[in-house]
C-alpha cells in the first residue's frame, strides 16, 4: 500500500475545497446576471430611484429561486422583442434560439448545483488506491422505477473547475444578450449561426465563439 503523505493530502483537500468555492461564485454570479437583466430591461426608462428600488423588491425574495428568475427574463425578453416596434422585432426568433441555448446549459448547471449541495461530502479521507486523497467523494442517490440509483458527480478538481468556467460562458451569453437590448446593438454582432451549426458567441472579432451547451463545443 502506497505510504500517505499527509502535506500533500492537505494540499489537494485544501485544492478542492477551493475549487467548490469558484464553483458556487460563478454559479450566484450567473444567477444575478439574469435577476440584473430582469431589473434592468423593467426599469428602462423608469426615472426615480425609488421607483427602480421597489421595482427590486421582488426579485431579491427568497421565493425567486434560479429557475422562476430564468423563467421571468425569457419572457420579458420575449415580450420586448415581440413587439413591432422594437428594434430587435426582425430578430425575435434569434433571440428565441439563442435563449433557449442558454436555458439548456443554465438548467444543467443548476441541477449539478443542486445535486453537489444537497450531497454528502468526503473530502481529504482518501481510498485504498488514493491515499492522498487527489479525488473526492460526494454521495447523492435518487429514487428510480428500478429503486436508488446513483447520481455521477464530479470527483476532482479539474471536473469542478469544468463547469466553473460552464457558468462564466453561460454569465457573458446572459450579459450580451442583454447588452444587445440596452444598448440597442444588433444581436449578430455577438450571437451567429453558421450554416445550420450551433449558435456560437463571439466577445470580440478575434474570439473562436463558445457554444451552448458545452457538449457541442469544437
Amino acid at each position: 500500500m502506497t505510504a500517505v503523505n499527509e502535506e500533500e493530502r492537505a494540499r489537494n483537500t485544501e485544492k478542492q475545497y477551493a475549487a467548490l468555492g469558484r464553483f458556487v461564485e460563478a454559479f450566484e454570479a450567473m444567477v444575478n446576471e439574469v435577476r440584473e437583466a430582469c431589473i434592468e430591461r423593467l426599469c428602462e426608462g423608469v426615472g426615480s430611484s425609488e421607483r427602480q428600488r421597489l421595482i427590486e423588491i421582488p426579485f431579491h425574495h427568497q421565493s425567486m429561486t434560479a429557475k422562476i428568475l430564468f423563467d421571468i427574463m425569457r419572457a420579458i425578453i420575449a415580450e420586448i422583442v415581440g413587439d413591432k416596434n422594437s428594434p430587435h422585432h426582425e430578430d425575435r426568433l434569434k433571440f428565441k434560439k439563442i435563449l433557449g441555448c442558454i436555458e439548456g446549459e443554465y438548467s444543467s448547471l443548476l441541477s449539478k448545483r443542486n445535486e453537489l449541495l444537497h450531497g454528502t461530502w468526503f473530502i481529504g479521507y482518501g481510498a485504498p488506491d488514493d491515499p492522498n486523497a487527489e479525488r473526492f467523494l460526494v454521495r447523492k442517490y435518487k429514487t428510480t422505477a428500478d429503486g436508488l440509483g446513483n447520481i455521477e458527480l464530479p470527483k476532482n478538481v479539474a471536473e469542478l473547475d469544468e463547469l466553473t468556467q460552464r457558468c462564466v460562458d453561460t454569465f457573458l451569453w446572459i450579459g450580451h444578450l442583454d447588452i444587445c437590448l440596452q444598448d440597442k446593438i444588433r444581436v449578430d454582432d455577438f450571437f451567429r449561426q453558421d450554416s445550420r451549426g450551433p449558435w456560437k458567441f463571439y466577445i470580440n472579432a478575434e474570439s473562436q465563439g463558445t457554444t451552448l451547451p458545452r457538449k457541442q463545443r469544437s
